[in-house]
């Protein structure tokens, strides 16, 4: 029903711009017969542009004879104060020459009036610029804005009657109970619709971004290398530049190989020492992306399958992370603490020695555990571990929402809880 109501309104508004474009053609209909009548329309413009420039003509050369008119008069006036006597064909001879002197110098765009040219328009200014627009509509823009018009009345037309067409078959079977339950499944298939239109949006605004980015990859792209070519005196340094980027690019790889092997070794090698299945684990392979961003690690058995992490139990998982964690500390060679939570929470009383002996004293020059006393850390395991301990803390709760650090020797972290939880 929505689509109904929704199509009636399409209709209106249809027929409401049906009647706007049938409205322009009316007034494009007013230009036709000039536009069928170009030659007689080109030759009244060209008779009109004759009459003009004949106007101006006119114009200008009464206004050269004027001034030279007054020239002669000038000079007859200066003569009259002297005794001199001019002949006269000398003064005809002077005359002529001044008014060729005067054309020649002063008024040399000055055409000669065709004597053949008649007046037929006498059209005034305004009335010529109003019938230059008019052969400017004709010859420019009145051709495609008819035939813009028409596609678009063609095109209004089509969609109206199509639109006509779905109402009257809406309406026949607005009460047909199948056409209800369609009308359900389209009400859901449309807003599955908007989801997917919605996704698609955001992807096309992503795609426009990125096109846009690449445009002016492009253009910068396209800017340095005119000027790399155009700047020879740099084509030596370029091929230096060229054959350092091949060996370094080289030397990364090779890097990258050696560092692989050597991450690789050195996992094997810790896994091995921390898990209490011996020979489980017998080659770890690493893969480092060109980019470097990405670390792939695949672990490989006796047999040489693959080992699937997530058929590792939740001990030796942490025990493949404390691994690659100890492998990728030693690897980077960058002297950093490592702070470890829960440390004891998932092992084994065979893989929490191995890590108390093994891991912990060797992972770093500094290394702080958060673990909780005899739930994660029992006082066996921390014997062990307290000759490599430098300091101990206890968070002692001061209150509901407050704690405080509390030291203790080494020697006396587990006496000091005990007394202070009554945890004997």
């Amino acid at each position: 029903m929505e689509e109904l109501t929704s199509l009636k309104d399409e209709q209106v508004k249809l027929e409401r711009q049906k009647e706007e474009i049938q409205e322009k053609l009316k007034d494009l209909l007013d230009i036709i017969p000039f536009a069928l009548a170009g030659d007689t329309l080109a030759g009244v413009s060209e008779q009109l542009k004759n009459e003009q420039d004949l106007s101006e003509q006119k114009y200008r050369q009464e206004d050269v004879n004027e001034k030279i008119d007054q020239i002669r008069q000038d000079i007859e006036a200066e003569r009259l104060k002297t005794n001199f006597v001019v002949n006269v064909n000398t003064r005809d001879f002077y005359e002529g020459q001044i008014r060729k002197l005067v054309k020649k110098y002063f008024y040399s765009d000055l055409k000669e009036l065709p004597e053949n040219i008649k007046i037929l328009h006498d059209f005034s200014g305004v009335e010529i610029n109003e019938f230059n627009q008019l052969v400017s509509t004709v010859k420019h823009s009145f051709k495609d804005t008819f035939s813009q018009m028409n596609t678009e009345y063609s095109f209004v037309k089509n969609q109206l009657d199509a639109i006509i067409r779905k109402i009257r078959d809406a309406e026949k079977s607005a009460e047909d109970e199948y056409i209800a339950a369609l009308r359900d499944t389209k009400e859901r298939l449309d807003k599955r619709i908007i989801s997917i239109e919605n996704e698609i949006e955001s992807i096309v605004l992503k795609i426009g971004e990125l096109s846009n980015q690449g445009k002016t990859y492009k253009q910068r792209q396209e800017i340095l290398r005119k000027k790399i070519d155009e700047s020879s005196v740099y084509s030596e340094k370029e091929q230096k530049t060229k054959q350092l980027i091949n060996r370094l690019q080289k030397f990364i790889n090779l890097f990258k190989e050696e560092k692989k092997k050597s991450l690789g070794e050195k996992m094997l090698n810790s896994l091995d020492i921390l898990l209490h299945k011996k020979n489980f684990i017998r080659k770890v392979d690493v893969d480092i992306s060109m980019s470097g961003d990405d670390i792939d690690i695949v672990l490989y058995n006796g047999n040489n399958k693959i080992i699937d992490k997530s058929s590792l139990s939740m001990g030796e998982r942490q025990m493949y992370a404390s691994a690659l964690l100890s492998s990728l500390v030693d690897e980077s060679e960058i002297e950093f603490p490592v702070f470890i939570d829960s440390p004891m929470q998932k092992f084994d009383e065979e893989h929490a020695e191995n890590i108390i002996r093994h891991f912990y004293p060797n992972v770093s020059k500094q290394v702080v555990i958060f673990p909780l006393i005899n739930k994660e850390l029992t006082e066996k395991e921390y014997e062990v571990l307290q000759p490599k301990v430098c300091k101990a803390f206890l968070i002692n709760n001061t209150s509901t929402d407050s704690s405080e650090f509390l030291e203790t020797t080494p020697e006396q972290f587990i006496t000091t809880y005990n007394d202070l939880y009554n945890a004997n």
